[in-house]
């Protein structure tokens, strides 16, 4: 069983984790990209919630074999929260964006809005929601720590609304460590990602697995 098989199976029904990249070189990031490949490999549908150019977020699920336009707009839909607030439209199947002036406040409303509508659209089964990368809300807005507070609460209408398997959170925690701190008291498995010895591994720190320290890529 490779990493993100054993790392799925830790999440309880509905659960969330956090993967949380303590060391930069550790690419945790690119680990997470892995465990959503293998989502939508499973033919599960995803939501992502994107916080970075969506350039970057496909040019790097590239390097771990995953071609995001298969399933773009299929069972990968994405919320670009990056292209919203640069006001960067795309016009791709499965990417949905915020329209307008958009500070802090006025974001959280419209997402709300959006989110209701998006919910009301169709049935939602099997769904995950997954972000990628979280701590990039520190550099979106001002007031980051509130701001991701009320995305969260967004999660609560998603599960009453949708029927959820579970949250997959991605972090990097020395680039806002508020997010990271609000990640891990909500999330119900953390795995933290170190180069150790030079090998690059998970390190489950809460959890029915914890203390479990895993191989990133390749390994048993």
């Amino acid at each position: 069983m490779d990493g993100t098989e054993r790392v799925l199976r830790m999440l309880p029904a509905g659960g969330v984790l956090s993967l949380i990249q303590s060391d930069l070189e550790s690419n945790g990031e690119l680990f997470s990209l892995l465990v959503l490949r293998r989502l939508l490999e499973r033919g599960e549908t995803v939501f992502l919630f994107l916080y970075e150019p969506f350039r970057v977020f496909e040019n790097n699920a590239t390097t771990v074999g995953l071609n995001v336009r298969e399933s773009l707009g299929k069972n990968l839909h994405i919320f670009d929260a990056f292209g919203s607030v640069y006001h960067l439209p795309r016009e791709e199947d499965g990417i949905h964006q915020l329209s307008g002036y958009l500070d802090d406040s006025v974001f959280i409303i419209k997402l709300r809005e959006w989110a209701v509508k998006t919910l009301e659209s169709r049935e939602w089964r099997n769904l995950w929601i997954f972000t990628d990368t979280s701590t990039g809300v520190c550099k979106l807005f001002r007031r980051p720590y509130l701001v991701y507070r009320m995305i969260w609460a967004m999660r609560e209408l998603l599960l009453d609304s949708a029927d959820t398997r579970g949250t997959v959170l991605t972090l990097s925690e020395q680039e806002c460590p508020e997010i990271s701190d609000l990640a891990y008291v909500t999330s119900d498995v953390v795995i933290e990602t170190h180069v150790v010895n030079g090998r690059r591994v998970g390190i489950v720190t809460k959890g029915a697995n914890e203390g479990e320290v895993l191989e990133l890529f390749g390994g048993d």
